[in-house]
């Protein structure tokens, strides 16, 4: 049998296509270039036509730019608020917390004060003076070999009296020895001349603590068997009525027999404001 294949049907010319092609691009290639060409030379020739070109290009493409990163833009704020909302919610928490403990102090301590004024009014007790208080400012400071002093903005023009004790951000740190009109100089209980009646914190031995015009103090009329260890604060006493008691001065650094070395408790480097205390 026979059999008849027939291969006679119409190809596509793709030849023809191709050309068409190369062509095309060769023309588009040939039209970009004299574009070009065209944009540098009135880039040269007229510098405004290509700022307008470019401003014009910008303003067109700003909005679509914005328009494109508006849905990121959206996510990252919405991202950051919710962030923020819930760290304001924790801090929230906190202050409520906080709120309520400061609440409980509060109460505590309308309970005990009254309390503790019922007991006075039950004991009859006596209480000390009043004492005024004014702040002023360091202006001054001489530390010499026999001599150790500060000046303060104060003086007669604020009531500042002979003296009135002054304190620090801790403890004592002097007396005011002389009043002038708008200043004052304080004598400071590391001074040769500085001599304070002093209670030991936990020995409860008396004494008076003297200067000797160095970084240390000593506590003068001690019996031999007085128990003050180093580390015991030491307090105004208030013994003869001059100074208010129970003020802190300093902690014992050195002990030995009739002998104790104490340590100011204030830096006087590192203050500047200070306290006069009228008593």
């Amino acid at each position: 049998m026979k059999q008849y294949l027939n291969f006679s049907q119409a190809k596509p010319n793709y030849s023809l296509q191709h050309n068409f092609s190369q062509v095309f691009k060769r023309i588009e290639l040939a039209i970009f270039g004299f574009l070009c060409v065209i944009l540098l030379i009135t880039s040269k020739i007229n510098k405004d036509f290509t700022d307008e070109v470019s401003m014009k290009f910008v303003s067109v493409s700003l909005p679509i730019v914005k328009f494109a990163a508006f849905p990121f833009n959206a996510t990252i704020n919405l991202l950051t608020n919710f962030s923020e909302l819930v760290d304001a919610k924790e801090e929230n928490q906190i202050l409520k917390e906080e709120n309520e403990k400061l609440r409980s102090f509060y109460i505590k301590s309308l309970n005990i004060n009254r309390e503790n004024k019922d007991l006075k009014d039950t004991l009859r007790f006596v209480t000390s003076k009043s004492s005024n208080f004014k702040v002023a400012r360091i202006i001054g400071r001489s530390h010499q070999m026999f001599n150790q002093t500060l000046f303060i903005d104060a003086g007669k023009d604020r009531g500042i009296k002979e003296g009135s004790i002054v304190t620090g951000n801790h403890g004592v740190i002097g007396r005011i020895a002389q009043v002038g009109e708008n200043k004052s100089r304080l004598l400071l209980v590391t001074d040769a001349n500085s001599k304070i009646p002093v209670l030991a914190s936990k020995a409860r031995v008396r004494g008076v603590l003297s200067g000797n015009n160095s970084s240390t103090m000593e506590v003068m009329y001690l019996q031999k068997n007085h128990n003050i260890r180093a580390g015991d604060w030491i307090f105004t006493s208030g013994d003869g009525d001059t100074l208010p008691p129970g003020l802190l001065i300093g902690m014992v650094k050195k002990v030995d027999k009739g002998y104790a070395a104490v340590a100011m408790v204030e830096n006087i480097n590192n203050t500047d404001i200070v306290t006069i205390m009228e008593y």
